[in-house]
């Protein structure tokens, strides 16, 4: 065994640095939860502009309100799961709890453990991990300094007065159903849009700096939005294809 070949195998048995797997592993949670949350939003969204005539159309807005409407029962359950799932799952990963994971609980547990989400600690983690370029990756890592965690932070205290309403919203109207409420808070869906993005961003900024990782949601929107307009659309243009040959195989109506 040649000397390479020595390091590479000691390196290969070396245990991994368990801070920096941990915040790794945090951070995929994070991720997974925000995908789904904002796949939920978009949806919910979808689900609302398919009955839109400044969107669709005022001849397609109506045929898909006769759609929506003959599955009522389905689709009204279903777009205010989405709405009070993406309301949730979005308070949730802003809360301060110390027994949940949230994006506070990623970045303190950051900043505790700076000195040793090091290079060392990455190449430990990215040992056995198919990753192109890890070599120039390790040569050309810089990790992250406290002075960029409290940048990180300030994107947070930018949005402390939509994180005010959410949380009350959360816990006073969905979380449970208080005989005493305060003011309903007005919620837009920029507020929420501009939340998901400054989410994605401190994620981002974390996995980036010290995994050379990051996750995209750009085609997000667009995905959700054509899977739930197809849904639409087929119901509306084939289910009664369907229905009809039930009724001839059955001979549900067999007067007609």
């Amino acid at each position: 065994m040649n000397e390479d070949d020595k390091k590479l195998s000691k390196m290969k048995n070396k245990p991994i640095n368990a801070e920096f797997k941990t915040l790794m592993d945090y951070a995929k949670t994070m991720h997974s939860r925000y995908f789904h949350a904002l796949s939920a939003f978009y949806a919910y969204e979808s689900m609302k502009e398919v009955l839109a005539p400044n969107i669709v159309g005022q001849s397609e807005a109506e045929e898909n309100a006769k759609t929506i409407g003959r599955y009522n029962n389905f689709f009204m359950p279903a777009q205010e799961s989405l709405r009070v799932y993406f309301f949730l799952e979005l308070a949730k990963m802003f809360d301060s709890s110390k027994q949940a994971l949230h994006i506070n609980k990623v970045l303190n547990f950051t900043a505790s453990n700076l000195k040793k989400l090091t290079v060392n600690a990455f190449r430990e983690y990215n040992q056995d991990q198919p990753r192109a370029f890890l070599e120039t990756l390790f040569t050309e890592y810089k990790g992250m300094d406290h002075k960029e965690l409290v940048d990180i932070k300030k994107m947070l205290n930018e949005h402390k007065n939509m994180l005010k309403k959410l949380d009350i919203y959360r816990n006073k109207w969905l979380a449970h159903d208080d005989k005493k409420k305060p003011e309903l808070p007005s919620i837009t869906g920029e507020e929420i849009k501009a939340l998901f993005d400054v989410l994605a961003k401190m994620l981002n900024s974390i996995t980036g700096r010290l995994n050379s990782e990051s996750w995209t949601y750009s085609h997000t929107e667009d995905d959700v939005k054509h899977h739930v307009r197809l849904v639409v659309d087929h119901l509306r243009r084939f289910e009664p294809y369907r229905l009809k040959e039930i009724e001839e195989k059955y001979r549900i109506n067999p007067e007609n």
